[in-house]
């Protein structure tokens, strides 16, 4: 209404200039309401738009992924899985089993007729296990073989060995490095990839599979209450 008076106001000439340039004037205050309509109402609103179309396609991703992982790990074998987590749990267990390491330095000592004078197993994981023993030269070297592909992993670092009073005797004291591996604390994001196993960690768990458990079960159930000597 204030544009309409100002315009009757006008002087004569500079009024009909005004009605000559009516129409483009009237478009450049449609297109200066269009400006403002965009930048105030519509884009708000287009940027809404944007936003959800990308979080609809981050879910289709998502989605993506989860088939793909689905169908990854029904083509798995259960029972063969089980079998080789049991295998690699008794290879590196979670952490430094005292119990089955005296256990297993027990039996094997009993079967090549071997003396164990000492154990000294620290809980640390980085702390070497050490054993004073005492026996036949042959008999030593084998406990030792046996030590290497026996359950839980073990490999001998430090071997100190000399002659007994009993020249067919040797004693002396063995450092081994303990192996332990901790469970993962989380099962990784959805978006990650399912990881195969390589070729070179099923290699490696071929060689695990044939070491041997001396330790059964039912050994572990004197020493739970720890009042009982192992090695008696």
């Amino acid at each position: 209404m204030g544009v309409i008076v100002l315009v009757f106001l006008l002087p004569m000439g500079e009024f009909k200039t005004f009605i000559k340039y009516k129409n483009v004037l009237l478009l450049l205050i449609l297109a200066a309401g269009f400006i403002f309509s965009f930048f105030f109402f519509l884009k708000p609103k287009i940027l809404e738009i944007f936003d959800f179309r990308k979080k609809i396609n981050q879910e289709k991703n998502t989605l993506a992924a989860l088939t793909q992982k689905v169908a990854a790990l029904n083509g798995l074998d259960e029972l063969e899985l089980e079998r080789k987590t049991e295998v690699l749990l008794k290879a590196l267990p979670p952490e430094k089993d005292i119990v089955t390491l005296l256990l297993t330095f027990k039996v094997l000592s009993s079967q090549e007729g071997v003396t164990l004078k000492g154990v000294k197993i620290d809980p640390d994981e980085n702390a070497a296990t050490s054993l004073e023993i005492e026996g036949e030269q042959e008999k030593i070297m084998n406990f030792l073989e046996k030590i290497k592909t026996s359950y839980p992993l073990m490999k001998p670092e430090d071997v100190a060995l000399s002659y007994h009073k009993n020249e067919n005797l040797i004693e002396g004291k063995i450092v081994f490095r303990t192996f332990s591996q901790p469970l993962p604390k989380s099962l990784g994001s959805i978006e990650s990839p399912l990881l195969p196993i390589t070729p070179e960690e099923e290699k490696s768990y071929e060689e695990i599979s044939k070491f041997n458990s001396v330790v059964i079960e039912k050994d572990l159930e004197p020493v739970q209450t720890g009042k009982e000597n192992p090695f008696l």
